[in-house]
């Protein structure tokens, strides 16, 4: 029998975790249980990519087993820098010559403005740590003229030319540890496409763009591995993997989100990604989707694709504690949710959802868990609706199970999911989830005023009926909570592994 190599194609792995990245995460773990090899591979730069994948693996988030691959630090030669860092006046605050003044809208993150002789020259900021992380130079006019960014070592990393008009940049080159450029990239600076690229190192080379030399770089790492099954995480590497060349490989395309447009209602109105996705399926040895409704929907839009197949997403391992949930001490007036401060998840209609409470129940409390650019929005719409102290936008945690412990009940709003990893997780330690009928994941996971509740969507008012009904009675939680325990065993982790060990 052939021995397959697992390799996992995803364009980042992030520090704060998304759902993409705890999928891939959560997968990888399993392989490294099962395979010799386990590899993950990644396109994206990434200023602290070491740093971060280390971070990963002393926190026991990922397998020290699983190997990852990053495009950038592969290509980059194994140059070692010797004795002190060149760098190392660049890291210090004060300069010769030079007169700084803090930038004070960065609290976390000191940034100082550097006068030479009256003229604004250059602009530094630095980590929590004091650890420099970037220079910004400018021209006599204030234009910016290219950024230098630095990894956690002190060392220049890439250099951003700057666009004059667009203040973006239209060249980025990449250095290695002695400092020397080993690629250029030329950018569009009005759209950010990543366009002709050139390499340095070894035998120079000249690429029509970036894609193109991550392509040759991918079928490069695969033909090192004799027989690779390799799962895309994101469309936006669907077409790399198809034309990558292996006699002996087998693709899968693992499909994380609703693949349709707005309103997300429509079977047969599907986003462009997903359009080329499904036109080339039998191009894919199979097609992973979450959960059976989308697999019906697609079906019926697609007739002729006969290779997808189901895998959802495993309830992780759960405490002692959470076994017996009415034991828990959860606060009855305290409902969570951990996502992403994006348009997406309509936080602002949970909030809005949640003064309907207050008004019932006035010593309730919400927690929300995450980060995103909305951040400062959702907090104004709090201020506004005077729920200052009965909503509380709370950082990104890597806590879930003490989170949703401690609560009555989650709350789920997204407007598209593809799963909804937070429900299985919730449900996982006992507690009930209310969500919107979103599609996909709530219909296959939430059985309506068994183990939570489904509400129509956009549906404010019978939101926060249902979590008013959680927190004001005992027996209902109690109930509630038991059967929601019962997702362990629908959504068991043998049950997955077993489904990928058998793909792969």
């Amino acid at each position: 029998m052939v021995k397959r190599t697992p390799v996992i194609m995803i364009r980042s792995l992030k520090a704060e975790r998304g759902g993409i990245t705890r999928a891939a995460i959560t997968r990888a773990n399993a392989f490294a249980e099962k395979f010799d090899e386990v590899i993950i591979v990644t396109f994206l730069y990434q200023q602290y990519h070491k740093k971060i994948i280390a971070d990963l693996k002393e926190k026991r988030l990922l397998s020290k087993k699983v190997k990852v691959l990053n495009f950038f630090e592969d290509t980059k030669p194994n140059i070692k820098r010797r004795g002190e860092s060149r760098d190392t006046q660049k890291n210090l605050i004060k300069e010769k010559g030079l007169v700084e003044f803090p930038d004070k809208r960065y609290k976390e993150e000191p940034s100082y403005r550097y006068y030479e002789n009256g003229i604004y020259i250059k602009y530094k900021r630095f980590t929590e740590d004091g650890q420099l992380k970037f220079i910004d130079y400018m021209d006599s006019n204030r234009y910016r003229i290219k950024r230098e960014e630095f990894n956690e070592q002190g060392l220049l990393v890439r250099t951003r030319h700057m666009d004059y008009l667009c203040n973006k940049s239209r060249m980025d080159r990449y250095f290695d540890d002695a400092g020397n450029c080993y690629m250029s990239v030329w950018l569009n600076a009005e759209t950010g496409d990543e366009e002709r690229t050139l390499t340095f190192s070894g035998k120079p080379n000249e690429y029509k763009n970036l894609y193109k030399c991550q392509t040759m770089w991918l079928e490069k790492t695969l033909n090192n591995i004799a027989f690779p099954t390799i799962m895309c995480e994101q469309r936006t590497l669907d077409k790399m993997l198809r034309e990558v060349k292996h006699y002996n490989i087998k693709r899968v395309s693992v499909v994380h989100a609703n693949h349709l447009e707005k309103p997300f209602n429509n079977i047969f109105d599907i986003k462009k990604s997903y359009t080329n996705l499904f036109k080339n399926g039998n191009k894919f040895d199979k097609i992973i989707l979450l959960t059976k409704e989308q697999k019906k929907d697609v079906e019926k839009a697609y007739k002729d694709l006969k290779n997808i197949c189901v895998i959802p997403h495993p309830c992780e391992q759960i405490n002692e504690l959470a076994k017996d949930r009415h034991k828990v001490n959860c606060n009855p007036n305290l409902a969570v949710t951990l996502a992403r401060f994006h348009k997406d998840k309509r936080l602002d209609e949970a909030i809005h959802a949640f003064k309907f409470v207050v008004n019932q129940i006035p010593e309730a409390k919400y927690y929300i868990y995450g980060y995103g650019e909305l951040k400062k929005e959702l907090q104004e719409l709090i201020d506004k609706l005077n729920l200052n102290e009965n909503v509380y936008l709370k950082d990104y945690t890597l806590n879930q199970k003490e989170v949703y412990q401690s609560a009555a009940c989650s709350i789920l709003t997204s407007r598209q999911e593809g799963f909804g990893m937070v429900i299985t997780e919730s449900m996982a330690v006992g507690t009930p989830v209310v969500s919107y009928d979103t599609k996909y994941g709530p219909k296959d996971i939430i059985e309506d005023g068994v183990d939570g509740y489904v509400v129509e969507q956009g549906n404010k008012e019978q939101l926060a009926e249902k979590i008013i009904k959680i927190m004001q009675d005992k027996k209902l939680r109690e109930i509630l909570s038991e059967n929601a325990l019962k997702v362990k065993k629908t959504f068991s982790e043998k049950k997955y592994k077993n489904s990928w060990f058998d793909l792969i």
